[in-house]
């Protein structure tokens, strides 16, 4: 059956207008009534409490139905619905996928898809007409290729469903309907139609829905404040042609995509050269090609260009060895005179991105780097620069957050702070904690710790225990200066150390950089793409990637503030954000900072955030076989207060747990029997106790406007490429059939220590022939050593 639905779709439409066939679900495809599907609803709630109130409210409705249909057929159709009052729009949407999945789809009446495929194949339009709910028929509609239906619609405020159905209602059929089930032709005149529903012509009009999802409502308009300046017109292509980028960072997330998405559709671009820093075995170029041959970000550019791909690449792309925490960029002098003269404009991506790393990568990643662009920035003789900070710099405070750089800011509103000496210090306390690492003193505590009770220093060999020094020593300096980071972020008011060093190179920048043309570009929390370089590219262990994995085992309560926003974005639309930026930089026309967020435009609170993955995945695991993830399907994470969360969840549990454990080591047990348990629980515990800042606190509201206004400026052909349109995203779509199934594909196996599904490497011709097969004048030359193989 289904492969005859997939060979209807493909017959070509006829040119001359169709006639309007409308046909009855019930008694021809189907005989199912409003109360199993109320039924289903209600039977599948968040929370368990939430289950068992609606089951026992089925049960009063059971009962009054009866005499409720007996008075008037539209009163109990409306008296059954209040029954979903409260329920998310969200979980009704993809609950009634899987009714028709699961439930309905099994008992289509062979004879009548038959019919009904024949009446489409004869070119008329189908409407199909049904009692059930809107968000059960739009999948069947869907199933059927058919466009339009009638069905009933319940309103909704806030996303959340008030219990009352829209006018018109479509009532059920009379109560000798069971007689006439037995034929398979569900097609009904449209006279009878409205005679049957009590309807008159305009009603039915009204009524009729569209099968596709209702797109997401259209965002307010954008308009220019304070001196931000004016582009009447961004001709993205024209202004990046024949330019020359210097883009740091490309082996990161955010870089690649980039990279593909200016090779795709700014073909015009002169040259773009990547500054990649060399690892201890392996040459900046030769990472570049194993990105390259390993990536999947690079499959839409390789089904492009084919084999002659590498050619291409030799064409448009040049990789220089440096590293943007040195002075100079680490680069030669040779290389940087060079580059200064041809460069319209650096783009800084790199970035440490763990929140609470050593201080001294934190600073070398998030300060020095800073510090070293703006001076290779003044040997420049045209060039702009892009720099990619975090809209939490932000830090621990609640409002509306305005696209502003502010030097010497803290949270904390300290009138004292001075970023400059605060680096100094920092750098004072890293050379003291080292010192004090080497010390005689902390080298015989370490000596001690290393030859363990015993104490007994011909018990191991010399070179092994110099090694266990060494060893304990780095670990000794690490731990401390994760430490002494945090701590110091806590106490100027951000959550963790990767915000507090971001906020230090943008003040950076701020104070050296006034006169320079700048823009300092803040993405939210950077997620799976939408659309580029194809639909579901995530990468690595993201931000959100550990919470929603956790959001996805059998743990249940989560604690945050409901109304909170989770502000998310696609990769792939920040991508096309820093592509208007660009533009505007290299014209002169950039604004000071841009973020490039949601939760003004388009917000998604974490109690929707929370049940948008939890129906994700129940998705996932209702394809699955066997009684974990059936249990997994019934078990939801839900929002819950700190209070409630300490009180029933993972501390309570952790306590009784470690109680266990430590029961056993009196009663002299081998081995602990709940151990492994009460490692999961810590770790779910640090984690939780890591994101409380993101999911708990802090009420941030984050502007984007200066990208829209780039946005509003494009020509219509540009917008469909670059525009920065965060209004357009449709969470439920996103969420559910998007990002969570990215992670569970690129994300998750890392997380549980699996390998990602294996790919044979893209085999690419780097030889001399296929570069000077596409060479242009620009092209850099065949035996460039820095397009050698390592």
């Amino acid at each position: 059956m289904t492969k005859t639905i997939a060979k209807l779709r493909e017959v070509p439409a006829h040119g001359a207008p169709r006639s309007v066939t409308y046909w009855r679900v019930e008694g021809s495809l189907l005989e199912v009534g409003a109360m199993r599907l109320v039924g289903f609803f209600t039977w599948n709630a968040q929370s368990f409490s939430e289950r068992w109130a609606r089951r026992l409210g089925m049960a009063a409705m059971a009962l009054s139905r009866p005499f409720a249909y007996g008075a008037s057929r539209t009163f109990a159709t409306r008296l059954l619905h209040t029954l979903l009052r409260g329920v998310s729009q969200d979980r009704l949407d993809l609950l009634g996928e899987e009714y028709f999945q699961y439930v309905l789809k099994p008992q289509l009446r062979r004879e009548a898809v038959e019919k009904l495929l024949a009446v489409l194949r004869s070119g008329e339009e189908v409407v199909l007409v049904s009692q059930l709910l809107d968000n059960v028929l739009r999948p069947l509609a869907d199933h059927f290729g058919i466009s339009s239906f009638v069905s009933n619609r319940l309103e909704f405020r806030d996303g959340y469903a008030t219990g009352r159905l829209l006018s018109p209602v479509v009532r059920p059929r009379g109560p000798l309907a069971w007689i006439a089930s037995g034929s398979t032709d569900g097609r009904v005149p449209r006279e009878k139609l409205l005679a049957r529903l009590g309807w008159k012509g305009p009603e039915l009009d009204a009524a009729t829905q569209t099968a596709a999802r209702p797109p997401a409502p259209a965002g307010r308009a954008v308009a220019a404040l304070g001196d931000v300046p004016r582009i009447e017109l961004l001709a993205v292509r024209e202004t990046l042609a024949n330019r020359h980028i210097l883009l740091v960072g490309v082996t990161g997330f955010i870089g690649k995509v980039w990279l593909v998405d200016l090779l795709e559709n700014v073909s015009s671009i002169a040259k773009i050269t990547l500054l990649i820093r060399r690892n201890r075995t392996t040459s900046a170029q030769r990472r570049f090609e194993k990105i390259i041959e390993e990536s999947p970000a690079f499959d839409t550019l390789q089904e492009r260009h084919g084999r002659q791909l590498g050619a291409f690449l030799r064409e448009k792309v040049e990789v220089v060895e440096g590293d943007v925490s040195l002075p100079g960029l680490g680069l030669d002098e040779a290389t940087q005179a060079r580059l200064a003269k041809s460069l319209d404009l650096i783009v800084n991506s790199a970035g440490l991105t763990d929140f609470n790393p050593d201080l001294r990568e934190a600073l070398a990643s998030n300060v020095d780097s800073a510090v070293h662009l703006l001076v290779f920035l003044r040997k420049c003789n045209h060039a702009g620069l892009m720099h990619l900070s975090t809209c939490y710099v932000v830090g621990m405070r609640d409002g509306r957050v305005a696209e502003g750089l502010q030097d010497n800011y803290t949270p904390a509103q300290d009138s004292n702070f001075d970023a400059q000496r605060e680096v100094d210090s920092l750098r004072e306390m890293i050379g003291r904690i080292e010192a004090r690492a080497e010390s005689p003193e902390l080298t015989r505590a370490l000596r001690r710790q290393a030859l363990g009770r015993a104490g007994d220093p011909s018990a191991v060999p010399a070179e092994e225990l110099d090694g266990v020094l060494k060893r304990n020593r780095v670990r000794w300096s690490r731990n401390r200066l994760l430490r002494v980071g945090m701590r110091r972020a806590q106490h100027l008011g951000w959550p963790n150390t990767y915000t507090y060093t971001k906020s230090l190179g943008e003040s950076i920048l701020a104070r050296h950089g006034q006169d320079l043309p700048i823009a300092i570009v803040r993405p939210s929390i950077v997620e799976s793409s939408m659309r580029s370089p194809f639909v579901g590219w995530n990468e690595g262990i993201n931000t959100s990637g550990p919470l929603s994995y956790l959001l996805g085992t059998n743990f249940r309560q989560l604690p945050t503030n409901e109304r909170k926003c989770l502000d998310v974005i696609p990769v792939d639309m920040v991508c096309r954000g820093m592509t208007l930026i660009a533009a505007a930089i290299v014209a002169r026309r950039n604004a000071r900072v841009y973020q490039l967020a949601t939760s003004a435009i388009n917000p998604v609170n974490m109690g929707r955030s929370i049940e948008l993955t939890g129906l994700a995945h129940r998705k996932h695991y209702r394809t699955q076989q066997g009684i974990e993830h059936w249990f997994k399907v019934k078990f939801e994470t839900i929002p819950v207060s700190k209070q409630r969360y300490e009180r029933l969840s993972i501390p309570m549990q952790k306590a009784v747990v470690s109680r266990i454990n430590r029961i056993a080591v009196i009663l002299r047990m081998k081995k602990a029997p709940l151990a492994r348990q009460e490692r999961d629980l810590l770790r779910a515990e640090k984690l939780i106790e890591l994101y409380e800042p993101f999911i708990l606190h802090n009420e941030h509201v984050f502007e984007s406007e200066n990208a829209r206004l780039l946005s509003a400026a494009l020509s219509p052909e540009e917008r469909a490429l670059f525009a920065f349109d965060p209004e357009s995203i449709d969470w439920w779509d996103y969420w559910i059939n998007i990002h969570i199934p990215a992670l569970r594909r690129w994300c998750y196996p890392l997380m549980e220590g699996r390998p990602l599904e294996a790919r044979a490497p893209r085999e690419l011709d780097w030889s001399a022939q296929a570069a000077c097969a596409g060479a242009s004048p620009n092209s850099t030359s065949p035996s460039d050593p820095l397009w050698r193989s390592s």
